[in-house]
């Protein structure tokens, strides 16, 4: 078999149908051109196309080579995208005058994290939806109020095609939810200790990092 004619290179195709804002022209041109892409992985021996797929990320390799450059500068590139394409979230939720962050164990690096409460885009919730279905989940909010859209992030674009809305709210009573996709602790902290965290490296979640620059640059060009 054909590369061009596989599982993978299919579900590709029709990727790319469903979502042409993911695949759009940059520096780096999408091959897709079958007799192309049968040489390239026949040569290389690489899989190309949507070679794992969850329901939060999809694994996807294109080859891809510079704009105006001939096949010898083809490359196999991988990326994961969002099951859902839209709606993740970063929420900075505060407490009275302090911000809630969850101490949580962390698969990917293996480690315990400080990081502001988040969550995957999922089907026909909008970002605000997800912000209130998270927090409930992840620290027991039965109120969620005041909710300002901050920005968007995008925490680790070598890789992830994610981008997550950032938005600072109001919570009512937060609880520990032990055990609960690994969380450890709820901490409690001023934006003073929170500056001091990063400082000495004690916080190092990347969504964390960006949403917290967002919401600082915003309040100092509000002064």
């Amino acid at each position: 078999m054909r590369w061009h004619e596989t599982p993978e290179w299919a579900r590709y195709l029709t990727l790319r149908e469903q979502r042409p804002a993911a695949f759009q022209d940059g520096a780096l041109e999408i091959v897709t051109e079958a007799d192309t892409v049968d040489r390239f992985a026949e040569a290389s021996g690489k899989r190309l196309g949507v070679l794992y797929e969850s329901p939060y990320h999809l694994l996807v390799v294109d080859l891809v080579k510079p704009v105006g450059a001939d096949e010898r500068r083809m490359f196999a590139y991988e990326r994961l995208l969002p099951a859902v394409e839209s709606g993740a979230v970063v929420a900075m939720p505060l407490y009275g005058d302090r911000l809630v962050l969850l101490r949580q164990f962390r698969h990917a690096p293996r480690e315990d994290m400080l990081s502001f409460p988040r969550g995957f885009g999922e089907p026909g919730l909008s970002g605000r939806d997800n912000l209130r279905k998270e927090l409930f989940e992840e620290i027991g909010a039965p109120e969620v109020t005041e909710i300002h859209y901050l920005g968007t992030v995008a925490a680790d674009s070598g890789i992830l095609g994610t981008r997550a809305e950032v938005f600072l709210c109001h919570v009512d009573r937060p609880q520990l939810r032990r055990g609960y996709e690994g969380i450890e602790a709820v901490e409690l902290l001023s934006e003073r200790e929170l500056s001091a965290r990063i400082a000495s490296g004690g916080v190092t979640d990347g969504y964390t990092l960006a949403a917290f620059a967002l919401y600082v640059s915003q309040k100092n060009g509000k002064e």
